[in-house]
C-alpha cells in the first residue's frame, strides 16, 4: 500500500514539473500518459497548444470517467486531444466561435466489444442502440466519445473530428466506412421532456438535417466535419460512429413520436421502398397488449423519401401510451419497425403554439403540427369584429404565419388559432404605427 501511494506521488510530480516546465503545456514527447480509476487530467492552458504530442505520444483514457478537462475559456482555434489506445485515435475540438469564460471541455473515450457494451452512463446515461428502431450495434464503430463541460454559460461553435482504430470497425460488425458518420445522444426535441435518443436518426430530416453528421475519411480511420446541430450546440454529448446505410426492404429514416397538447402525433420517413403495401399502426397502454388504430398506404416500390404522418385523437389522460409501427409486403410478410413510448401532459396543450408580435407590430404565429392537419386563424377587435382570417392545412411540421397589422389602430385584439388536437387563444397589444 506504501508502495502504491508512494507510485501516485511520483506521478503528480512528474506531471507537475512538466506542466510548468513547459508553461502550463502537457508535453508528450514519446510518452504515454494513462488515466485509470476515474482520474481527471487538468489542462489549465487556453491555448490550442496545450497539449503537444508526437506520433507516439498520448493519454489513454479507456473510461468513461477517465477524463481530460481542458480550460479553454473564451478562446478559439483547434484543440487535439491525442487519446491513445495501439495509437494515436485523436479528438479534433476546433473552436470558430467562442464560448463565455470560463469554460472548459470534458473529454473521455473507451472501447467495447462488437455489441457495444457496457453503454457509456455518464449523465444522460444513454439507453439503447436502437437506430432506426432496430438494434444497430453491428453498424457502430466499437468506441464511445463522451464530451461534457464545465462552465461555458454561453456554448462555443465547434467542428468535430473521431478517429478509430481498424480492430474497433472489424467482423462480426457489418460497416462500410464510406458510410460512416456521427450520432449523439440528446433531448429529442419533438419529445416530452427528458426523452432521449440518437439524434440525428441516420437522415432524419424531422429535425432539420439534410444528411448526417460528419464526412468519412476511411483512408485515415476518422469522421471529420462534424458540426453539432444548432440545438446542439458545443456538442457536449456522448458520441457514437454508425454507418448510416441499412438493408432493409423499407429503409426507414425515422420514427418519432411526440405530443400536440395531451394527443399524440407520429411521422416516420424512409429513404426507400421494395413492395410495400401499408403501415399498420398500433397502440398500447402497457407496451404487452396492442390494439390497431391506423392504417397508412404505402409507397409500394420506390427509391425516393416518403414522408408519412397520423395523430391520434385519444385522451390518455396523463397516462403513458405505447405505439408500434409494422409494415406490410403485398405478400403479407411484415416487419416491425419500431416501438415508441410518450406521456403526453394535458397541462400542456397550447405548448404547440405561440402568438407574439414583431417590432413592427406584425403577429407571429408559430404552429407545430403534424403535415395536412387542418388549421383556422381568426383576429378579433374588441367589438367582436373578424379583422383577420387564414384557414388551411400544414405544409410543414413547423409553421410560422405573419399577420400584417397596417392600418389597425392601437388597441387590444384577439387571436385565435385552432387545429384538429390543439387551440389556443391569447390577447395582443397592436400599437399603430407611425410610419
Amino acid at each position: 500500500m506504501k508502495l502504491k501511494s508512494l507510485y501516485f506521488i511520483i506521478i503528480f510530480l512528474i506531471f507537475s514539473f512538466v506542466l510548468k516546465s513547459q508553461n502550463n503545456l502537457l508535453n508528450l514527447k514519446d510518452t504515454k500518459v494513462t488515466l485509470k480509476n476515474n482520474v481527471v487530467l487538468v489542462i489549465n492552458q487556453p491555448s490550442p497548444n496545450g497539449i503537444i504530442a508526437t506520433s507516439n505520444g498520448g493519454i489513454v483514457s479507456e473510461g468513461d470517467l477517465n477524463r481530460v478537462v481542458w480550460k479553454i475559456n473564451n478562446n478559439t482555434g483547434t484543440y487535439t486531444i491525442p487519446f491513445w489506445q495501439t495509437s494515436r485515435i485523436d479528438l479534433v475540438y476546433q473552436i470558430t466561435t467562442a464560448g463565455s469564460s470560463p469554460g472548459a471541455l470534458i473529454a473521455s473515450t473507451r472501447s467495447t466489444g462488437a455489441d457495444n457494451l457496457p453503454l457509456p452512463t455518464v449523465s444522460p446515461a444513454v439507453e439503447d442502440l436502437n437506430i432506426n428502431g432496430a438494434n444497430g450495434s453491428y453498424y457502430v464503430v466499437d468506441r464511445y466519445w463522451i464530451l461534457r463541460k464545465e462552465g461555458w454559460s454561453t456554448n462555443p461553435v465547434a467542428t468535430l473530428s473521431f478517429k478509430y482504430q481498424d480492430n474497433e470497425i472489424a467482423s462480426p460488425n457489418t460497416i462500410s466506412e464510406a458510410n460512416l458518420s456521427a450520432q449523439l445522444w440528446g433531448q429529442d426535441p419533438y419529445a416530452s421532456p427528458g426523452t432521449y435518443s440518437w439524434v440525428p436518426d441516420a437522415f432524419d430530416v424531422f429535425q432539420g438535417y439534410s444528411t448526417a453528421l460528419g464526412t468519412a475519411d476511411a483512408a485515415n480511420n476518422r469522421v471529420t466535419n462534424v458540426v453539432p446541430p444548432s440545438a446542439y450546440k458545443g456538442g457536449f454529448y456522448t458520441w457514437i460512429l454508425v454507418d448510416k446505410a441499412h438493408p432493409l426492404p423499407v429503409t426507414l429514416l425515422y420514427f418519432k413520436v411526440y405530443c400536440v397538447g395531451k394527443y399524440v402525433a407520429l411521422k416516420w420517413e424512409t429513404a426507400s421502398e421494395i413492395n410495400c403495401d401499408y403501415y399498420l399502426v398500433e397502440r398500447s397502454s402497457d407496451g404487452i397488449s396492442w390494439e390497431p388504430v391506423a392504417y397508412i398506404q404505402g409507397a409500394g416500390n420506390s427509391n425516393e423519401v416518403s414522408t408519412y404522418s397520423w395523430a391520434d385523437n385519444f385522451d390518455s389522460n396523463g397516462s403513458a401510451l405505447y405505439y408500434r409501427l409494422t409494415q406490410f409486403d403485398y405478400n403479407g410478410e411484415y416487419e416491425v419497425l419500431g416501438i415508441q413510448s410518450i406521456l403526453c401532459n394535458a397541462a400542456a396543450d397550447d405548448s404547440w403554439i405561440t402568438i407574439n408580435t414583431d417590432i413592427l407590430n406584425n403577429i407571429l404565429i408559430n404552429f407545430t403540427a403534424t403535415e395536412g392537419e387542418p388549421y383556422e386563424i381568426k383576429v378579433f377587435n374588441l367589438l367582436g369584429e373578424l379583422m383577420y382570417f387564414q384557414s388551411g392545412t400544414v405544409e410543414n411540421s413547423i409553421e410560422q404565419f405573419v399577420i400584417p397589422t397596417y392600418g389597425w389602430a392601437s388597441s387590444i385584439y384577439l387571436v385565435d388559432v385552432r387545429s384538429s388536437l390543439v387551440n389556443k387563444t391569447q390577447k395582443v397589444y397592436i400599437q399603430e404605427m407611425d410610419y
